[in-house]
């Protein structure tokens, strides 16, 4: 057994000595009045035992408990996910569907290759959100991740990425200055595509608080058609999005501007990787080393654990015989 006083030892050991010297006093004097008859003997005994209790549970007594858990890696996760409504366009994989099935298939790999770190999840389409904080919780990013879905079709307003700069440099800015010894690992998977009259910001200002990841990009030159989303009306419209500049009207083609893909990535130094079809991860995750506290992910360690039940119950016994022993004084008196 070994004690965490709840207050500084000896400010606390000065008062209970001074306690304990005033209980004695009192019994003492009592005792001396009384002549020492056994009832006044055994209420000065339950009084300073009661003292006595109360002193020793202030000075926390505990005892050491080993515990086996998770071990957390030192490495931060942010994914930076592009929802605009041409990640809808139907040109990744063999089978020309949608580049947010490979933003899903994409995101769940990079998490089981970089199993025991923490994620935090950003996406953007009109305006940019914090969709979840920095955590291990994989049941919550499994289901962010099956629910990914393209905005609203009819709220949309093109593609940008100045819209998550913000967001993003606060969040690597405050994980930098809370936890400075952790790797903060940045993926953005977008097809790079900008339809604002801006040009796109550079995001060189975050490159300080970067040290690895990869902007993944998705889509061909070609490009590809964009169904329309509305989750009222049907979870997938089999209308495509339709492009009005064009006489007469067509629907719409999205390309990947790997132009620019390519530059972020180097802006933020890291690596640009072009994602046409399901595979594994291993080269947007290699050259990450998760530090384990320990094998296989999980560690011992050894906690003190308060103990005080047992000498709180005993307490409360002696304080209900003190409240007993003192009502029938009291009720003896008044009869």
């Amino acid at each position: 057994m070994s004690f965490n006083p709840l207050l500084p030892w000896v400010p606390y050991a000065i008062g209970v000595l001074l306690v304990l010297g005033g209980v004695a006093w009192a019994a003492y004097q009592d005792l001396k009045i009384s002549g020492g008859a056994r009832s006044a003997r055994l209420t000065w005994i339950r009084r300073g035992l009661i003292a006595v209790l109360v002193a020793f549970i202030g000075f926390g007594p505990s005892t050491t408990v080993t515990t086996t858990e998770l071990a957390r890696a030192n490495v931060d996760v942010y994914f930076v996910v592009d929802r605009t409504g041409s990640m809808a366009a139907e040109d990744y994989g063999p089978d020309a569907e949608p580049r947010l099935k490979g933003v899903r298939h994409d995101m769940r790999e990079i998490i089981k290759d970089l199993s025991g770190g923490r994620f935090s999840i950003i996406s953007f389409d009109s305006a940019a959100s914090r969709q979840m904080p920095l955590t291990t919780d994989s049941t919550a990013l499994k289901t962010w991740i099956g629910s990914l879905n393209q905005e609203i079709t009819l709220y949309s307003s093109g593609s940008s990425l100045n819209r998550v700069y913000g967001e993003l440099e606060q969040a690597l800015r405050r994980g930098a200055e809370e936890n400075p010894q952790n790797q903060r690992i940045v993926y953005i998977l977008t097809d790079g595509e900008n339809t604002s009259e801006d040009s796109r910001q550079s995001f060189a200002g975050i490159k300080q608080y970067i040290n690895g990841g990869a902007v993944l990009g998705y889509g061909t030159a070609e490009g590809g058609k964009m169904k329309r989303y509305d989750p009222i009306l049907s979870s997938e419209s089999e209308e495509y999005i339709q492009d009005f500049t064009q006489s007469p009207v067509v629907p719409a083609i999205s390309k990947i501007d790997e132009v620019a893909l390519g530059a972020l990535a180097q802006e933020m130094g890291i690596k640009y990787i072009h994602r046409a079809e399901p595979t594994d991860m291993k080269e947007a995750t290699s050259g990450i080393d998760p530090k384990l506290v320990a094998a296989e992910g999980r560690r011992t360690t050894e906690i003190q654990q308060l103990l005080i039940w047992p000498f709180a119950a005993l307490l409360a016994g002696l304080l209900v015989w003190e409240f007993a022993a003192s009502t029938y004084r009291t009720t003896r008196k008044v009869g």
